[in-house]
């Protein structure tokens, strides 16, 4: 028994003498060596700890990197969303751009004089029915001017101007179930009268069966009416109703020669019409 603990002190004495030793020893490389063999046989966990011991160190330099490579990341978010916008508003800026070109262009063919007003007012409760644009008595608009709309590069009719104000006129649609104009009906010249239904649609009446309305006729303003200059694209025949027993003549549906959902600018031309043609029309609303 008491060999076994004479050994035991033995082996303190040695391994404390050479830890001692170790420690003490100029830190050379075999020195470094020896003590990370010694260290790892007598405790493991020294090893690992000496291993992560810079990464520990360096916690605090790690995060504040983190933090700045992410204040990065969304300043370089911000600056691509800036840029996305950027190229958004450029690419609607062109497209406007080239579409007022192309209607300058076509209002320039035109036979009739007028000016280009824009769209700035439009009432959902009455969307088909009418719409405010920006010209009044001061840009010379009058009641009753014809207004004209450009789509498929080609000027259709649009409407009318029913009231004038100083800086700003309100337009009567043809698609207003109270608007209508004489059309004449290609290729006959046949004239029928073409009326809103307060829908996108409109309706050609009073056609005497034996022409043969059919669908896919053009339907133009005709020298008859005096409201419209003649010549005007009013729209197109999509289906054509069978007359009634009790009824001499047939009616059509007509998609409209401009849609009104997609105007933001209409070319109003100066008619000059009498101030008596207005009838119970104010010439001018002040």
């Amino acid at each position: 028994m008491s060999r076994e603990k004479d050994a035991a002190n033995y082996a303190i004495v040695f391994f404390t003498a050479v830890s001692v030793l170790l420690l003490i020893f100029p830190a050379s490389k075999l020195a470094h060596t020896a003590r990370i063999a010694v260290s790892y046989s007598l405790y493991p966990s020294l090893h690992y700890g000496a291993t992560y011991g810079h990464f520990v160190r360096n916690v605090p330099a790690n995060f504040v990197s983190l933090l700045e490579t992410d204040q990065e990341n969304r300043a370089l978010k911000d600056k691509v969303r800036q840029l996305e916008l950027k190229l958004q508003n450029t690419a609607a800026s062109t497209a406007e751009n080239e579409r007022l070109t192309r209607e300058m262009r076509l209002s320039r063919a035109l036979p009739w004089s007028g000016s280009w007003a824009r769209i700035v007012g439009k009432t959902p409760a009455d969307w088909y029915g009418s719409f405010f644009i920006d010209k009044g008595s001061e840009a010379g608009i009058a009641v009753n001017d014809t207004v004209l709309g450009m789509q498929d590069d080609r000027a259709g009719l649009a409407g009318r101007v029913l009231e004038v104000y100083p800086k700003f006129s309100k337009v009567l649609l043809l698609t207003n179930s109270a608007a209508s104009a004489v059309c004449a009906i290609a290729p006959t010249g046949l004239e029928a009268l073409v009326e809103g239904k307060g829908t996108w649609l409109l309706k050609v009446s009073y056609v005497p069966e034996e022409p043969g309305l059919s669908v896919g006729a053009e339907l133009t303003t005709s020298p008859g009416g005096l409201l419209f200059p003649a010549g005007i694209f009013v729209g197109r025949v999509t289906k054509v109703y069978p007359r009634e027993s009790f009824m001499n003549f047939i009616t059509a549906d007509v998609a409209p020669a401009v849609d009104v959902n997609t105007l933001k600018e209409v070319y109003v031309l100066r008619r000059n019409l009498p101030a008596e043609f207005s009838g119970p029309l104010q010439a001018e609303k002040k």
